[in-house]
């Protein structure tokens, strides 16, 4: 019982992984670019340390979100009708250094990404599974060893009365 949880936390957490990345723009623009089959859901966030221009582009060349400019943390969804390479771009028109934190979560999990489970988090829900089946195989061979001492003694004491 204690594995199939162990099981079932390990699946609900990789379909709720986040992939995050992280970098500096200075008077400068960046782009992201995700290769997303048809029908994938997208659900990224930006949370920027200054103002930033954000948007989307399809494989096509069209712009599918535009965030305009944002200061602070926004969030965006979007469907992809169709497959290939969609470009995350990002702008800053200022000469002061902006950090820029993107995330996401896709929905089927995008092919060739990092939101895997760590290699971390699987050794340590294998190492619960682990030391949990010990304990309750140890704990079952407890019992039936006391119950088997316990019915040697009956037995014995029954033994000495009838004699």
């Amino acid at each position: 019982m204690l594995t199939m949880l162990m099981l079932c936390a390990l699946s609900f957490s990789a379909a709720f992984a986040i992939d995050t990345t992280e970098f500096s723009l200075s008077l400068d623009s960046n782009q992201i670019q995700y290769s997303i089959p048809a029908g994938t859901t997208f659900n990224g966030s930006v949370a920027t340390t200054g103002m930033v221009r954000v948007w989307v582009t399809a494989p096509n060349s069209e712009q599918i979100v535009n965030l305009g400019i944002i200061d602070k943390v926004t969030s965006f969804s979007f469907v992809a009708q169709q497959n290939g390479t969609y470009t995350f771009n990002f702008e800053n028109d200022l000469p002061n250094t902006i950090t820029v934190t993107f995330s996401y979560t896709a929905n089927p999990q995008l092919p060739n990404s990092s939101t895997g489970i760590p290699i971390t988090n699987i050794l340590v829900i294998a190492g619960v599974a682990v030391v949990g089946s010990l304990l309750i195989f140890f704990g079952i061979r407890r019992k039936t060893r006391k119950a088997m001492a316990a019915y040697k003694k009956t037995e014995l004491q029954s033994q000495n009365s009838g004699k």
